[in-house]
């Protein structure tokens, strides 16, 4: 891949990233046993740990989302080498669409438009 990158043969580059791009960062992932986010969720007394994610369990009940989000700490947390690789493919024109399930704005801190943005 590198060599298709560098030899000028990938030219329109779709990039997919998840969770596991901001876990360097210090952000939890999901899953993982013991420290991802659905495994410390016993406060908010859910009966699914993904009722906090799900838009109508909000529409609901938003005071558990609420209270997540006010006690998610974000001071300090920089983006990642990934996601300066991905700005990287911006900047010399080869990314042509960034899709992410993260809520935690690393792309844009890291530079990456808005216009390439899903």
């Amino acid at each position: 891949m590198v060599e298709g990158i560098k030899g000028g043969e990938f030219k329109r580059i779709v990039c997919m990233t998840g969770a596991g791009i901001s876990v360097s960062a210090g952000i939890p992932d999901f899953r993982s046993p013991g420290t991802g986010i659905y495994d410390n969720l016993k406060e908010y007394n859910l009966d699914s740990p993904q009722d906090l994610f799900s838009l109508p369990f909000f529409k609901k009940n938003p005071q558990p989302f609420v209270t997540f989000v006010k006690n998610f700490d974000m001071e300090g947390v920089v983006p990642t080498p990934t996601h300066y690789f991905v700005r990287l493919l911006q900047d010399k024109g080869l990314l042509h669409k960034y899709l992410t399930q993260n809520i935690d704005d690393l792309e844009s801190i890291a530079g990456i438009s808005d216009d390439i943005m899903f």
